[in-house]
């Protein structure tokens, strides 16, 4: 493999030995590698056909500085699941992530995650991906043809922008979508969800799992949202403003 560097001009220029591809990359831009890329479709329903990808240069991005300090090899430090085995990131996949994030609003991008991890499959599966103590776990079925991957990176993302906000943030996003403190004859106290009006049924196990699936709805399935939590669709409305919305991509 030849590298040829021209400073003067701001300008990479690669000889890639993938696919025989020469590509010159301006500053600004950063060489994503040939590769293999199965078929599958994006979140808002375009299909991309399986097709061999020559190298090419694409322009850096916020979610790309973001992604490439994060994607992480092994496992996660502590990770709980000894049974969950780790797994390689392809350059089709690290690709698949960054297309994700730079379709999700900013603001879910958060400081607090140290690391994307890939592993095969989860003690859980089909469970697509998971998430704990700053680390986000991506697993086989992710990729797999009938998800939508950008709903699965928007779930998991959610789950760390709850722990991201303030108590008195908390607080009033349980107010408003019903979800209340009962005192058992023990003194024990515990959190009561509303009696009906979730998105999905997993949300009524505990408010943080009932807003992770309210975000991801919110962003890609705002319609269901509105007609069956209401307070949940004006809530993040009012709290995170109209630019909370996915990013329309040019392809």
């Amino acid at each position: 493999m030849k590298y040829l560097i021209f400073w003067a001009w701001g300008m990479f220029s690669f000889t890639c030995a993938a696919y025989g591809a020469t590509v010159g990359c301006l500053s600004g831009e950063y060489l994503v590698s040939g590769h293999h890329r199965r078929g599958y479709v994006r979140s808002d329903g375009t299909v991309v056909r399986s097709t061999d990808v020559k190298s090419y240069c694409k322009v850096l991005t916020k979610a790309y500085e973001y992604s490439k300090k994060r994607f992480k090899k092994g496992r996660p430090a502590n990770w709980p699941h000894n049974i969950e085995k780790a797994s390689s990131w392809t350059d089709e996949e690290t690709e698949r992530i960054v297309e994700v994030l730079e379709e999700l609003p900013e603001v879910l991008l958060s400081k607090v995650i140290v690391g994307i991890y890939r592993l095969k499959r989860s003690k859980d599966y089909p469970n697509p991906a998971s998430s704990s103590d700053g680390v986000i776990v991506i697993y086989d079925s992710s990729f797999d043809l009938s998800r939508n991957l950008g709903r699965i990176i928007a779930h998991e993302l959610s789950h760390q922008n709850f722990k991201d906000l303030s108590k008195d943030e908390k607080q009033d996003y349980r107010r408003a979508t019903g979800w209340r403190l009962k005192i058992e004859s023990d003194r024990n106290v515990y959190w009561v969800g509303r009696k009906d009006g979730y998105v999905e049924e997993d949300g009524k196990i505990s408010y943080e799992e009932d807003y992770s699936n309210n975000l991801e709805h919110y962003l890609y399935d705002p319609d269901k949202l509105k007609r069956v939590t209401p307070s949940a669709y004006e809530w993040i409305k009012k709290h995170f403003g109209d630019g909370f919305q996915i990013k329309r991509q040019k392809r």
